[in-house]
């Protein structure tokens, strides 16, 4: 995709804002200069304190698109009416097979994506790109999205859907735990020419990932190995040692194309509310 010979690495943090420890570690890396842009889960319960923060240190962000919650000790909450997308105690439903096996309104589903973009344009920030957590529910609805707000979708997305400008992708947070130095440091190596981005969720090792989920469950490694392992990784010297000495550039990805075009909060909010589709 590229046609620069330039070496561009892209290191996106995601679950930005789901808690204090995920917040805190990501912050972290950030001033450190590793991470180079985040994801803001807008309907989780740090969310708010994240997005303050952003503005603060001047962190890039984007949309984390949330219609699932997969914790059992960490909730959070549709911001719209949402029926369909509930489970019995009112937080989102697990994951898009419940979704899909609650035959979730696909008008519900759109409309409370766009309040959740909403919602950061409200709080004087305007999102750069976005992707859904934990799976695609509907790849047109997200397409439909993407374009409308005018922001890059990191998901797979048909047309209109505006797909991201990268030219790969990798997934740091599932490689294995005792290997992910010597992993990336091997990607980091065989990168060729143009714009790449490296995807983690790094976290602060604290007790309250452990709150999240029993131990015994599936679900455990997302909630405290693989993310203090993520931060511990990206801290470590070697990694920007090796960008240095390979010439890689780390940087966020460019604005999005609503932020180029010179629109004010106010105006981009206006334009959401006016939208039928958002309504």
């Amino acid at each position: 995709m590229s046609q620069v010979a330039e070496r561009v690495l892209v290191v996106q943090a995601d679950d930005f804002g789901m808690c204090p420890a995920v917040t805190d570690g990501i912050l972290e890396a950030h001033r450190a200069g590793v991470v180079t842009q985040a994801s803001v889960m807008v309907p989780a319960p740090d969310a708010n304190r994240a997005m303050w923060l952003a503005r603060k240190h001047g962190l890039p962000l984007g949309a984390h698109l949330v219609l699932a919650c997969e914790w059992e000790g960490l909730r959070y909450y549709p911001l719209t009416r949402a029926d369909t997308l509930r489970s019995p105690d009112g937080a989102y439903l697990p994951g898009p097979p419940e979704l899909r096996a609650a035959d979730a309104d696909p008008e519900e589903v759109h409309a409370e994506l766009c309040e959740q973009l909403r919602v950061m344009v409200a709080a004087g920030l305007v999102p750069r790109h976005c992707e859904s957590h934990v799976g695609v529910f509907d790849p047109h609805i997200l397409a439909d999205v993407s374009a409308q707000w005018g922001i890059p979708c990191r998901d797979e997305v048909p047309a209109p859907g505006i797909p991201m400008a990268v030219d790969s992708v990798w997934h740091l947070s599932t490689r294995p735990e005792g290997s992910k130095m010597d992993d990336l440091l091997g990607h980091l190596s065989t990168l060729p020419p143009g714009t790449h981005m490296v995807v983690a969720h790094p976290a602060a090792d604290r007790p309250e990932l452990d709150m999240l989920t029993d131990s015994g469950s599936r679900r455990w490694k997302w909630a405290r190995p693989i993310r203090t392992s993520d931060l511990a990784t990206l801290l470590d010297p070697r990694f920007l040692r090796a960008c240095a000495s390979w010439g890689i550039t780390l940087a966020p990805l460019p604005t999005a194309r609503s932020e180029q075009s010179g629109f004010s909060t106010e105006q981009t909010e206006n334009r959401e509310r006016k939208s039928p589709i958002c309504s």
